[in-house]
């Protein structure tokens, strides 16, 4: 028999609902995930949705609804913390246009990659260069030659000496291909499967350094080139998954580098709707958790590093004025989205409780007490139990809780 399956941090279970009714019964629908027995059945798995690993992602399910809720066919949904994508996909299935935003140059990377229209000749020049690749790698290997750059302690200490030599065959492989959208494409490849030969757990694991029990992975010598061009044609494979399920004419998006609190790149009123999940309040580090990948990418870093809204590690120690510097950031972005959202045009958030020096911070209370004063009104919230990573003691009287919050556009903030 399959094990059952939740995906992402979906456990089930009653919802608590709030506000107008049939909005909030919509929001807890769009909660209530489907189970999952693996992952042929698995919506968090499907097409490009289980390619690669990011924190925190979305369910697909819970993004399409949200979507189809907040919005009509035909209009623009923006996202203004995008990560890998999710929002965008489906809002282009269900033949809304996207916008995604993020502070993350690999998130504008993955998501980028997978809403880029392609033909098949492009799929084809992709899996030949992949295997140019892997040949160069594997030659690289045979003739002992060393590194072609000079490698800090970060990358010695992550990777086994015959592994960090096959990487650089690859990347310099990638960076001589010519053709920029299937360079940019192999980047993403590469992305891919770095931790999975480092000496690091996997991203879904939940620590960030082996344990003194947990054997050491093993990389045999050309696996990791053999690996990339295995990852290569499974990207080609999802991406021909998703152009089948495309609507016609497919919907256009458009993905970028910026700032949830300014959104420099988007024009007064563009959005007709907002679907998004702000980082959780001192939960998760993107630079760090990332840092790896941007640096093996050569991605620009110092804005992610420095602006990172709800950082674990601003925010996590708890400090005097932790949780009033988060309500400040989360009114920052709204007052941005108010700019960039049509009239009456409506936003549904997925947030989740945190935890801050030991204190729980109710995520519901925190964006309630802010949307007023953005120039929204809330409609409608719906909640449901989630299990918590960091230091239960503050949730042992009252559960964490994963919240949608629907709101409207009122008036000027």
């Amino acid at each position: 028999m399959k094990r059952e399956r939740r995906a992402l941090t979906h456990v089930g279970g009653p919802s608590t609902r709030e506000g107008a009714a049939e909005e909030s019964l919509a929001l807890a629908h769009a909660l209530d995930v489907p189970r999952s027995t693996g992952e042929d059945d698995d919506p968090s798995r499907a097409h490009v949705h289980g390619f690669h690993a990011y924190p925190a992602r979305m369910h697909p399910t819970t993004a399409t609804r949200l979507v189809e809720l907040t919005s009509v066919a035909g209009t623009k949904v923006l996202d203004p913390f995008c990560g890998s994508g999710t929002v965008l996909v489906s809002a282009m299935l269900v033949r809304r246009d996207a916008i995604g935003v993020d502070l993350n140059p690999l998130a504008v990377l993955l998501a980028s990659r997978k809403v880029a229209r392609r033909d098949e000749a492009q799929y084809e020049r992709l899996l030949a260069s992949a295997a140019r690749a892997r040949e160069h790698a594997d030659a690289r290997r045979a003739k002992k030659a060393g590194a072609l750059r000079r490698y800090g302690p970060e990358d010695v200490a992550a990777f086994d000496p015959h592994v960090l030599l096959e990487l650089d065959g690859l990347r310099d492989a990638i960076e001589r291909e010519p053709d920029g959208i299937v360079r940019d494409d192999l980047r993403v490849v590469l992305a891919a499967i770095l931790v999975k030969v480092s000496r690091r757990p996997a991203d879904t694991s939940t620590t960030r350094h082996r344990r003194d029990d947990e054997a050491p992975k093993r990389i045999a010598a050309g696996y990791p080139a053999k690996l990339f061009q295995k990852k290569t044609e499974e990207l080609v494979r999802r991406l021909r998954e998703l152009d089948a399920l495309m609507p016609t004419p497919r919907p256009r998006a458009l993905v970028f580098a910026g700032d949830a609190r300014t959104l420099a790149k988007v024009r007064d009123g563009e959005a007709a709707a907002v679907v998004t999940s702000p980082p959780y309040a001192g939960t998760y580090d993107y630079f760090a958790h990332h840092a790896l990948r941007l640096r093996w990418l050569g991605l620009p870093a110092h804005e992610l590093e420095h602006a990172e809204i709800g950082s674990r590690r601003e925010l996590g120690r708890g400090g005097p004025g932790a949780a009033d510097a988060w309500r400040k950031q989360v009114e920052d972005v709204l007052v941005s989205l108010h700019r960039v959202l049509a009239p009456r045009a409506r936003a549904a958030f997925v947030v989740a409780d945190s935890e801050l020096g030991g204190r729980a911070v109710r995520a519901d209370e925190t964006f309630a007490a802010v949307v007023p004063r953005a120039g929204f009104r809330l409609i409608a919230r719906a909640s449901q139990a989630r299990p918590h990573f960091h230091d239960a003691r503050a949730f042992a009287k009252v559960p964490r809780y994963e919240h949608v919050l629907l709101v409207e556009k009122d008036r000027g903030p």
